[in-house]
């Protein structure tokens, strides 16, 4: 069997460096490993592995929209401005429903009923925006615009000012939003914006049986399961679905709201619960040859490849290393 461990947001130079006793399987694995650059961004990432072609075609088919309806995306959002920078975040991370999807995507249709606009919920943290016309902006879309930046993530093209036009009205909409002062009361953080974003285009093959709870891998090509607690569990649930022996995929997104709240607590003790449930019995399946080959991958612009063979550990002259927040 061939196991690609498929994680955005493990490389995190800034604040991962733990102690080398602390991650011994991780570290054997990069001491017996080959690693190949390949810098991604985490929509070239997450596209990479969760689904085929144009993400925005998937979510159309699903709507019963026509192929050629002028579209974009439009995701809710929790934002703060700094003097030079932003943060943003989305998804599970701002905890919304799909009754105040709907209930939101409802009131923006009367907002934007005399321009033509449609808000319609793919899911509770991702809409779809019909539009009159396609609208000329170009976007960094949500998975690269999430966490803290610069502020100048912004769009660019002939409609960029219509784009931050509709930017700040839905801001100001959304400020006394009745919506907004029940989630206050149980503590939940404001929706006060929503990032209008295009396309991302994907290449998963689906070749692979996959195991992930992204939100992202619901348009998956091929086989999808849900993810594993440890190894372990992984080969009985393919042991159970009749795919055991074959070409698996575990993408674990765990990591990402670490980085998109610079939360280095929450990104050491998920590092640390992966070393023992993942990265340690899968170092032992290769060193018995249960595991023909291990390829963890991660995004970035450090990102790219560790490969590692079965019975690797015999090479014993490779020089040791110790993960400290990268792979390269």
């Amino acid at each position: 069997m061939h196991l690609t461990l498929a994680l955005p947001a493990l490389n995190q130079p800034d604040f991962a460096k733990l102690p080398a006793t602390l991650t011994p399987a991780l570290n054997q694995l990069l001491r017996f490993g080959t690693f190949t650059p390949q810098a991604a961004r985490p929509s070239e990432f997450y596209g990479r592995y969760l689904w085929q072609g144009s993400l925005l075609a998937h979510a159309k088919a699903q709507l019963g929209l026509a192929t050629n309806a002028p579209t974009a995306f439009a995701t809710p959002v929790w934002q703060q401005m700094g003097m030079h920078s932003m943060s943003m975040l989305a998804g599970a991370d701002i905890g919304i429903n799909m009754q105040q999807a709907q209930r939101l995507c409802a009131g923006l249709d009367d907002f934007y009923q005399a321009d033509g606009w449609r808000f319609l919920p793919v899911r509770a943290d991702l809409w779809l925006l019909v539009l009159p016309a396609l609208p000329d902006w170009q976007v960094p879309p949500l998975p690269d615009a999430i966490g803290h930046n610069d502020g100048t993530v912004r769009a660019e093209g002939r409609d960029a000012a219509a784009w931050l036009q509709a930017q700040t009205e839905i801001q100001m909409w959304l400020h006394s939003h009745a919506l907004n002062a029940e989630r206050q009361r149980e503590g939940a953080p404001a929706i006060n914006g929503v990032w209008l974003w295009q396309d991302i285009i994907g290449h998963a093959h689906g070749t692979a049986t996959l195991g992930s709870d992204s939100p992202w891998a619901q348009y998956y090509p091929g086989r999808r399961l849900d993810a594993p607690y440890d190894f372990a569990a992984w080969q009985a649930m393919q042991q159970e679905a009749g795919c055991a022996g074959a070409e698996s995929l575990l993408f674990l997104h765990d990591l990402a709201a670490a980085q998109a709240t610079d939360d280095i607590w929450a990104y050491r003790e998920t590092l640390l619960a992966w070393e023992a449930r993942f990265f340690s019995p899968a170092w032992q399946a290769l060193q018995r040859g249960r595991l023909k080959s291990l390829c963890i991958s991660t995004d970035g612009s450090h990102g790219g490849m560790l490969s590692i063979k079965a019975k690797a550990g015999r090479a014993f002259w490779k020089k040791k290393k110790t993960f400290a927040g990268e792979l390269d």
